[in-house]
């Protein structure tokens, strides 16, 4: 079972990738090297996440809070209360939700891959607020803040532990 449940992050990889969390924070005393200068926070997407393989490439020595954190999909798994099957469809759907606001932030001229998904909404909702956004592009930010929204309660009912 074990395995199995290693293969779901490596399936997701969402706690990694800026689409469940904005950064990481350390905890008192934390050795990754990532905090390495005192810095306070690394921001999401992590520099130590490879994308193409959905693993960290600091896997032993990563954050405290990274160790200590589990998914309520892994949860579930875990307690026997889903299967991994299951978990899987719904790490699809939340991945397959991320992409579509990956896309739509892309279209929309916000896709600096280095920030988290919400930081680049937030920027996309200041400009569109200030009225900055093209009256062209009012539709793709339409289609945009339904699939955040979407995502967003996926994320809330599904992953959030």
């Amino acid at each position: 079972m074990d395995k199995f449940i290693d293969a779901l992050c490596l399936q997701c990889g969402m706690c990694c990738n800026g689409v469940l969390f904005a950064d990481v924070r350390p905890e008192p005393g934390d050795p990754s090297p990532l905090f390495q200068g005192h810095r306070s926070r690394v921001a999401q997407p992590c520099p130590a996440f490879n994308a193409a393989t959905c693993a960290c490439t600091i896997y032993a020595e990563r954050p405290v809070r990274c160790q200590k954190f589990e998914c309520r999909q892994l949860l579930g798994v875990r307690a026997g209360t889903t299967t991994p099957e299951k978990a899987l469809r719904q790490i699809r759907a939340a991945r397959g939700l991320a992409a579509e606001v990956e896309k739509l932030l892309a279209e929309l001229g916000f896709n600096n891959p280095r920030l988290p998904f919400t930081r680049r909404f937030q920027r996309c909702q200041r400009v569109a607020e200030a009225g900055q956004l093209p009256e062209t592009q009012l539709e793709r930010l339409a289609d945009l803040q339904l699939a955040v929204h979407r995502l967003t309660g996926l994320l809330a009912k599904e992953f959030y532990a």
